[in-house]
């Protein structure tokens, strides 16, 4: 029998349908009129032409901005610094990138290899025909693409981890082990998290690979959801499994590692391994990491034999339960059934362990001396009088209030400014320790005459001065500060040499003056300061030092011209060979581009040191990794009415279980010279400081490099300081059980006056939830001893009507320096809040009458801070009342003074002495 031969099918071209059609039409008459040839030329050397431009620009923006930035690290003398980050992020992007690069380009490439063109036909789609049309071009730009688009997304993400890298790599050992795996701590905070990094960025390879090979296959004819064609080819499950199982052997290797992620669970009533995550949690990841790696071994035989759907499938079903079964199940069962009815008693050694790790990791172990403040001990009421002068410097300025005042009688100029928030400072002033509110004169660019870009970067380059007041006085005769630094010519009890102002908290990050002249001219271009007495034009003066980038050449102008996005830089004829750029001019701006290792504090306060302005940042070390260490977020920690309003910087809202002040950064004023000092090191060693110190040698200096005078003018930081009373808000608690009940637990009062100002001025307010801010004042540890200059702050009790404790730390650099004094009241026996001492003065009739009455008049009522005073057993509160009229260049100024000393009723005067006297004869009566 004659077999007989089938037909052929002779093929037939392919029209484009659709949307497409237009498009092959119009492609067809442009070849028509220059030519086929001719338009593949024209067109390949068009787009050759118009990406190696784009390529070339980009990579001049990336030059421009690395060299730039090597300039300014250099104006510091900190051009290390900038060198070793750089090399640590092109380090990582490279190796990283380079692996994502080389399998998703192994994932195009496999592709292609499995490809399986499919028989078309005229009524076969427009996709098909696109397909057999440009398939080989576009082959190439697929594998071009799988390569480069992974290594660059793989590579900026491992480029960001450059801090964990060199943690890993210079980690030192902390000397203490954790109580679950009894490792160095170092392991938790140093070296576990770069190897979860470099697990999780290796996944991500893998998981850009699967993508490539399911967005290729599709492409490439390896599945369809077509009926009648076979959904999934062999060769790319084959493919698909391998990478499949390369993802569960990563998975495996991260199921290891985050087993010592358990020390910072959550699960718990504390941070720390809670029952659960030891009895279920960590013995699931043993089990799941057996299970993927099983199931990457059948992947991989399904890869290299068999290449079945059944199989991939199976093994991601079998994942997927057991992570839900074991992983979630299996920890949530136990808890809910074991753990929560008895967490009292079951985790109640965790819950020693958090406190301990706690209080070392926020520096309160062993730092914090608890006193009983019995008010029975008490002195002579006819000696109170007395010893409230002698133990305290009570402040009638208050320095988050009055910031106008010093704006009015200050400024001088439009274009000078001071700050929102005064700060204080302790100096010598007339033979003896003196608490002043200090500001600096410094620039606002929004008020400079003429705003033109000479006038704004050229002339007007700087602030002038500082101005100073007594806390504890004003003036009888105006109720206004009395200035002991200002005015001009200036008055100087605190002497200021160098009163110039180029680097200050006023300037915005792209703010940026050009400084200098050549030597021997003659011409003083930058303004100074206005005339003084006497004097007929306004002074004028050149900027001295060193601490700019010099831009004289034109390849510098032309460079910071781009950076800056400021041709006038290059093509100004005032700029010469000795112009100098400044900046970055804010310092606390500086010291992060210096160290963006450090955390800052949020309050950036200036000094007076042998008569240079210098301003001073405390810096932090941090890690959110510490074992068993509580975590907190820093900015709920932190918050206060200050940052709530926008007059101190608010912290960032991330976790932190360890925060260390172990540097101190000074800036200069004039020179703009960033130095970073370790600090406190010898009484609370910092290990996390020490191995930064390895990553960048010579950058921090030793502590006893500090000139002395500037050491006697640093501080306790007030974020610190914040985040320690929130801890000991709890941690004061040292028994377990009572700590779990957790029914001694303490809390930050509120700001009572904020509410209760806009109801005075306003007729009603709602209750106020911003935290009360910390003050700095000179008084004494108990009430009864001398002065010394603290921080500190009332603790009330959970409901916010009692006083459970008054916190107290001295903050002037000595033996005494960090100590926490925590004067502790009996329950029933601290009196009232700050809230409910702000109840009572409202609800005075002689008070709310004057308050009302000094209203009237187009004026309004600032209420000062209410300031908490231990004295002889009970506390004494002080609140100055000013008033401000509403007129344009209006500014508070003192009326009244409110005095409240234990649970006797407050006192109303004008003058703080008789408010004092009336307030503790009310205080003190029987009865």
């Amino acid at each position: 029998m004659t077999s007989v031969p089938a037909p052929t099918r002779t093929p037939v071209k392919p029209s484009p349908a659709g949307g497409f059609t237009k498009l092959v039409q119009a492609e067809a008459s442009f070849k028509r009129a220059v030519g086929h040839r001719s338009y593949r030329r024209w067109l390949v050397r068009l787009g050759a032409v118009a990406v190696a431009l784009v390529v070339l620009w980009l990579l001049f923006l990336v030059a421009v901005r690395i060299i730039t930035t090597d300039m300014w690290f250099n104006s510091v003398h900190d051009g290390g610094v900038y060198t070793t980050m750089l090399k640590a992020r092109i380090g990582l992007f490279c190796v990283f990138g380079g692996i994502a690069g080389v399998v998703g380009g192994f994932t195009a490439r496999a592709l292609h290899r499995l490809r399986q063109p499919l028989p078309i036909s005229q009524d076969d789609d427009t996709f098909r025909w696109l397909f057999h049309r440009y398939e080989p071009k576009v082959w190439r730009l697929f594998v071009v693409l799988a390569a480069v688009v992974p290594a660059i997304l793989v590579g900026q993400r491992a480029a960001g981890g450059w801090q964990t890298y060199l943690l890993w790599r210079h980690a030192v050992p902390w000397h203490a082990t954790d109580p679950t795996f009894h490792r160095d701590i170092s392991f938790f905070v140093e070296v576990n998290p770069f190897h979860l990094m470099v697990v999780t960025l290796l996944r991500q390879a893998v998981v850009y690979a699967l993508g490539i090979a399911v967005v290729g296959g599709y492409w490439y004819g390896g599945w369809r959801l077509r009926r009648g064609r076979r959904k999934v080819t062999q060769g790319l499950t084959k493919l698909v499994s391998a990478l499949a199982g390369a993802y569960l052997v990563l998975a495996a290797v991260n199921y290891w590692l985050a087993r010592y992620s358990l020390p910072t669970s959550q699960r718990g009533p504390v941070t720390g391994p809670s029952y659960t995550d030891s009895n279920a949690a960590l013995p699931s990841k043993y089990v799941l990491l057996a299970v993927a790696l099983v199931g990457a071994g059948v992947l991989f035989a399904n890869a290299w034999r068999g290449g079945r759907v059944r199989v991939l499938a199976g093994v991601a079903v079998v994942m997927l339960a057991a992570s839900a079964v074991i992983g979630s199940a299996w920890p949530g069962l136990l808890y809910h059934f074991r753990e929560a009815p008895s967490a009292a008693k079951l985790d109640a050694g965790e819950i020693a362990n958090n406190q301990k790790a706690t209080l070392a990791a926020f520096g309160l172990n062993g730092n914090v001396t608890t006193v009983p403040y019995d008010p029975a001990h008490t002195v002579p009421a006819g000696s109170l009088d007395q010893l409230a002068a002698k133990t305290a410097q009570v402040s009638l300025i208050d320095p988050n209030q009055l910031s106008p005042t010093f704006n009015v009688e200050q400024q001088l100029q439009a274009y000078y400014g001071f700050k929102s928030t005064l700060d204080v400072g302790n100096y010598p002033v007339g033979g003896h320790s003196q608490d002043v509110a200090l500001a600096v004169r410094e620039l606002r660019t929004g008020g400079i005459p003429q705003h033109g870009w000479v006038n704004s970067h050229l002339v007007y380059t700087h602030g002038y001065g500082v101005v100073a007041a007594p806390t504890t006085e004003v003036d009888p005769r105006t109720h206004s500060p009395v200035f002991l630094d200002g005015g001009l010519p200036a008055g100087q009890q605190i002497p200021v040499t160098r009163p110039q102002v180029y680097f200050g908290q006023s300037f915005a990050p792209s703010s940026y003056a050009i400084v200098g002249q050549p030597a021997g001219s003659r011409q003083n271009l930058e303004f100074d300061h206005p005339a003084g007495d006497g004097a007929t034009a306004s002074a004028r003066t050149t900027y001295q030092a060193h601490g700019g980038i010099p831009i004289g050449s034109t390849l510098r102008r032309l460079l910071f011209a781009v950076q800056l996005k400021d041709p006038n830089i290059l093509f100004s004829s005032e700029l010469n060979d000795a112009s100098q750029l400044l900046m970055l001019r804010d310092p606390r701006t500086r010291v992060a581009k210096v160290a963006p290792w450090l955390t800052l504090d949020g309050d950036v306060y200036p000094a007076v040191v042998n008569g240079q302005i210098k301003w001073i940042v405390d810096g932090y070390t941090t890690s959110a990794n510490y074992p068993d260490s509580q975590l907190v977020n820093l900015r709920a920690a932190t918050r206060t009415t200050l940052t709530a309003n926008g007059a101190s910087i608010t912290q960032p809202s991330t976790r932190v279980n360890y925060l260390q002040n172990s540097v101190k950064a000074v800036v200069d004023a004039y020179t703009g010279k960033v130095t970073l000092y370790a600090w406190n090191q010898q009484q609370h060693p910092d290990p996390l400081l020490s191995t930064w110190e390895s990553v960048f040698p010579g950058l921090v200096k030793p502590q006893s490099s500090i000139p002395a005078a500037l050491q006697a003018k640093l501080r306790y930081p007030t974020d610190l300081f914040n985040l320690q009373r929130y801890v000991l808000a709890r941690y004061h608690v040292t028994q377990p059980a009572s700590f779990y009940s957790g029914n001694d637990f303490w809390a930050v009062p509120t700001d009572p006056t904020v509410a209760a100002a806009q109801s005075i001025n306003a007729g009603s307010a709602g209750p106020s939830t911003a935290p009360l801010p910390a003050r700095y004042v000179s008084m004494s540890a108990d009430g009864f001893g001398p002065q010394q200059y603290s921080l500190s702050s009332p603790m009330v009790t959970l409901n916010g009507r009692q006083l459970a404790a008054f916190v107290y730390v001295d903050s002037v650099p000595g033996p005494n320096y960090g100590k926490f004094t925590v004067l502790q009241f009996a329950s029933g026996t601290g009196g009232e809040s700050p809230a409910q001492v702000q109840n009572d003065i409202e609800s005075n009739t002689a008070i709310t009458e004057a308050l009302t009455l000094q209203r009237g008049g187009n004026s309004s009522v600032v209420l000062g801070d209410l300031e908490a005073i231990p004295l002889a057993g009970r506390m004494l509160y002080v609140e100055p009342v000013y008033t401000q009229s509403s007129g344009g260049a209006s500014f508070p100024i003192l009326r009244h003074v409110i005095a409240l000393y234990g649970n006797g009723d407050p006192a109303f005067d004008v003058d703080l002495a008789p408010a004092l006297k009336a307030a503790i004869r009310s205080g003190t009566a029987p009865g």
